[in-house]
């Protein structure tokens, strides 16, 4: 795509320009009329000519920047776990299992089984611990702004200076300028293939998460079988369960939530800055402007 640098994007610039110290050499080409600054603020060439040359010149002494935006990891949240194991033998428990899952997802709410697990089968109950979600990165940044004013080149002779250009005269086909003179290097098109690299977030760490997960006779959640075992993050915990209830439903609760973090991952940016259709100036004077 074709790059279009608004002023916003452009670096500030000065409105005056150092006098020319040198006179254009009496055998030189036909005087150039150069303006460089914000594209809106280019004036027109004298007479009404038309511009012989337009372009953009790039300020990056020390090339481009290859990193964007800092990227950003929303907090990784608490999850409460979705399953815990009936065993028939007491802690540890045996190698067979009951797997008792409420669903991916499960906000904690009563959840009934589907057939209850008969007090002869259940001697020990294993929970799972909470985890912590993944972060979500921020959007993708755009690449940061290319440093690049723009050029104006006109026609004229030294005997029309228009107000704010400086006088110049072309390169050599070798693109080098005489002692004395300054070298003025734009293009005419640049076209944007840069992109930043999307944000990730690396795995979470940190937070505290205990959740306290509840048996009940009942798939309505009223007759609680267990007294409560609250399991940390990282932690998996074994309980002996003695109730003469069927195991019928379970309900689970945070009872400390505090979010972990990730770390964010650095946008590099990616693709390069075409320059297209290139034009080599000389100019009699230096070209004063700030530099922000």
């Amino acid at each position: 795509m074709l790059l279009f640098v608004s002023a916003t994007t452009l670096l500030a610039c000065e409105d005056e320009w150092f006098v020319p110290l040198l006179p254009p050499p009496a055998d030189s080409a036909p005087v150039l009329w150069m303006w460089v600054g914000a594209e809106d603020d280019a004036p027109p060439c004298i007479d009404g000519q038309p511009p012989k040359w337009e372009g953009w010149m790039v300020d990056a002494p020390e090339g481009l920047p290859d990193t964007c935006d800092a990227c950003e990891c929303g907090p990784a949240a608490c999850e409460l776990p979705s399953t815990v194991m009936a065993n028939a033998m007491t802690c540890p428990g045996g190698s067979t299992s009951i797997v008792l899952d409420a669903g991916a997802g499960w906000d904690g709410t009563c959840a009934a089984l589907p057939s209850p697990v008969q007090p002869d089968d259940v001697a020990s109950i294993v929970y799972e611990p909470p985890t912590l979600s993944p972060c979500t990165p921020s959007a993708t940044p755009e690449p940061p702004p290319v440093p690049a004013r723009f050029v104006r080149v006109c026609a004229g002779n030294t005997a029309q200076e228009p107000p704010g250009f400086i006088p110049c005269m072309q390169a050599s086909s070798e693109g080098t300028c005489r002692n004395g003179l300054t070298r003025h290097e734009f293009f005419e098109q640049l076209i944007d293939n840069r992109a930043c690299a999307p944000c990730e977030c690396g795995p979470p760490a940190g937070g505290r998460c205990v959740a306290d997960v509840g048996l009940y006779g009942d798939s309505a959640c009223s007759d609680r079988m267990d007294a409560g075992l609250p399991v940390g993050l990282g932690e998996t915990a074994c309980a002996d369960i003695t109730s003469p209830l069927p195991l019928s439903a379970m309900r689970a609760t945070l009872v400390e939530e505090e979010p972990g973090a990730c770390s964010p991952s650095v946008a590099a940016v990616l693709g390069t800055l075409e320059r297209r259709e290139p034009h080599i100036v000389c100019s009699y004077s230096e070209i004063w402007w700030d530099t922000p």
